[in-house]
């Protein structure tokens, strides 16, 4: 049976830089030894980067300034 990371909810402030300067790094020592944190954080990642991107682009096609 696997048990889900109490750090789960933490990826998604993690990548939106919603966390505290202390928690943030608290936050990184953890996701460095879980396989589970540090594959939430690449996948929100790209997917935040991808919605930043359509972003501007949607923008520009629009006539608006980034």
């Amino acid at each position: 049976m696997t048990h889900a990371c109490p750090y789960t909810v933490t990826v998604r402030a993690y990548v939106l830089g919603a966390l505290c300067e202390r928690e943030g790094t608290e936050f990184r020592r953890h996701a460095e030894v879980c396989p589970s944190c540090e594959r939430g954080i690449a996948e929100l990642t790209l997917a935040v980067r991808l919605l930043e991107k359509l972003q501007t682009e949607t923008h520009a096609a629009n006539g608006h300034a980034p």
